[in-house]
């Protein structure tokens, strides 16, 4: 990436329901479309060497959340979400 640009990702995880998300990535696998599930720490790295935008990598339903977020269980949401920028 050139200096000053950014990088938007959303990154599939099983962190907060294992099991649950762990058949879908399963059911994907069969249909021949693999899933790729990553904890925070992965998640993370992708950013390294970058200027995290706050609120840095957490699930996508808490980055920057409106009104209608509120409630939401973790465990529905299987994606990370972050923004960077490249110093």
């Amino acid at each position: 990436l050139p200096a000053g640009s950014f990088l938007a990702l959303t990154i599939g995880t099983a962190d907060f329901a294992p099991e649950e998300v762990g058949r879908v990535a399963e059911e994907y696998g069969r249909q021949g479309m693999p899933m790729a599930l990553r904890d925070l720490a992965t998640a993370t790295s992708f950013f390294d060497g970058l200027d995290l935008v706050d609120p840095g990598v957490t699930q996508v339903h808490k980055w920057r959340p409106g009104p209608e977020q509120a409630g939401v269980d973790d465990r529905a949401i299987a994606m990370y979400g972050a923004v960077a920028r490249k110093p």
